[in-house]
């Protein structure tokens, strides 16, 4: 279900209509002021019973609404306890950029390495004044608004990651522009990766090689030595190298990068390792996936937006969507993983190295990932040589909503004439799906599931080509 826009007068109404009871305590009145709402409970409420109610107003609210809003102290006397909430009444900007919620996470950690700091719940990074304030520098106007909605995720990212390691193990967490970061995005310029022919290739995005977003490091100044010393400058050190030193100084726990993913309300992180060993136990049960194991789904039910956009291939606890970039525009597919259970997403495979596996997997593929090569209007559609109805049909057991193809081509042919470019750009990435999966599941050859668990560890970051790194999803 949506979120909601949080207001006074939806929160209001979801507390009265919604809740019944908070910490096993009765709720027994709602108001609202101008200051906010109140949640008032007819008995004087202990310490312990405070805390828990605190904590659930919170979690109910992530998880239902968008915006600010503020859980205050409550008011206790002899015969009552009122709890205040205070909502912001604006909305909030757009998504809170990626180097917001990396700093947040820096924060967080580094409250609780060099701050001595114990979070027992997200309410408790709330109520730190110290703290509180941190996080206010971070998230400035307009993005003040969502540090409701990401202070469960640092409290599930410092969690999991203390529980792993000790505070006294590391010097520093750093992130963006930082010194460290700027330094390992350097020397992934300086080296080279050998391609399977034996050709020497830039290593590209920093991002396609290496998930990490913050990195945590013991010895600064020594580390940066080690890995200058690792990789030579004339243009013949290779990828393997600066993985093989990053291995070994996260094997030393001298430099560990780390990958956060949001976790959503009522979720819980976890630490693993990716590409520390060869075949990490995180990932042995997917080496032995067979086709059987995997279900995909491509979705076609009619929507607001004219057809779902789902396209799954599920197995175990991983899920791959093969989406459209959210808008309204055109745009290419891309290829992200979800880890079931942490409620974050696993990430998204490089599309260029998802392309060289369809070229080197897929005999006599077809489909290339360029939205720019498929109908944008009904009339392109018609005229488009590509045979979607065989596609359909070979993929007829996998979809979930349209009946035959004679009913999602009509359907896409309303979606182009709607003259909404929304449902317009929905029409083509369904086409697209439907090219990439009849591809893979007609020309893969005799073991296919090979070509799903290869996609899967490319979303993952998980290989050789990939740096090792600790995740916190």
């Amino acid at each position: 279900m949506a979120k909601k826009q949080a207001d006074n007068k939806s929160v209001a109404e979801y507390f009265d209509k919604k809740v019944k009871k908070l910490g096993n305590v009765t709720l027994d009145d709602i108001f609202m002021s101008a200051n906010g709402i109140e949640l008032v409970f007819d008995r004087k409420l202990n310490a312990s019973q405070q805390k828990k109610i605190k904590e659930e107003v919170l979690v109910k609210l992530q998880e239902n609404f968008t915006g600010s809003y503020v859980v205050g102290n409550p008011r206790v006397d002899k015969f009552e306890s009122v709890l205040p909430i205070k909502v912001t009444q604006s909305g909030v900007a757009g998504p809170v950029p990626t180097a917001i919620q990396e700093a947040g996470s820096a924060f967080i950690l580094t409250q609780v390495l060099r701050k001595n700091k114990k979070f027992s719940s997200a309410t408790d990074i709330l109520n730190d004044p110290a703290t509180k304030g941190g996080l206010d520098a971070i998230f400035r106007p307009p993005y003040n608004e969502s540090i409701n909605e990401w202070t469960h995720s640092y409290f599930e990212h410092q969690k999991a990651f203390f529980q792993k390691f000790q505070p006294s193990q590391w010097d520093i967490f750093e992130h963006g522009g930082q010194d460290f970061m700027a330094f390992i995005k350097g020397r992934a310029q300086i080296v080279r990766e050998v391609t399977p022919s034996g050709k020497l290739k830039d290593v590209g995005k920093y991002e396609t090689w290496n998930p990490s977003d913050i990195w945590a490091v013991k010895n600064k100044d020594q580390v940066k030595r080690q890995i200058d010393e690792a990789i030579q400058r004339d243009g013949t050190a290779t990828l393997t190298e600066l993985n093989g030193v990053l291995l070994n100084l996260m094997k030393s726990n001298n430099l560990i990068g780390l990958s956060l993913k949001k976790i959503e309300p009522k979720e819980r992180a976890n630490f693993v390792y990716v590409n520390k060993d060869p075949k990490t136990i995180e990932f042995a049960q997917v080496e032995n996936v067979k086709m059987s194991d995997i279900r995909i789904e491509i979705k076609t039910e009619e929507t607001i937006d004219g057809m779902s956009q789902g396209a799954y291939v599920l197995f175990g606890k991983y899920t791959i969507n093969v989406i459209r970039t959210p808008g309204t525009g055109f745009s290419n597919l891309k290829y992200e993983s979800v880890v079931k259970g942490s409620g974050g997403r696993g990430g998204a495979a490089p599309v260029d190295l998802v392309a060289s596996l369809l070229r080197n997997n897929v005999s006599g593929n077809t489909f290339v990932n360029r939205h720019q090569d498929y109908p944008e209007t009904a009339e392109s559609f018609q005229r488009d040589p590509r045979d979607y109805e065989a596609m359909y049909n070979i993929l007829r057991s996998k979809i979930r909503g349209s009946s035959n193809y004679a009913e999602f081509r009509g359907r896409i042919l309303d979606m182009y004439r709607s003259n909404n470019s929304k449902k317009m750009a929905v029409a083509q990435s369904k086409l697209m799906q439907l090219h990439f999966f009849s591809d893979v599941i007609s020309k893969s050859g005799k073991k296919p599931e090979e070509f799903w668990t290869d996609l899967l560890y490319l979303s993952l970051k998980v290989g050789k080509r990939f740096a090792p790194h600790g995740k916190l999803a």
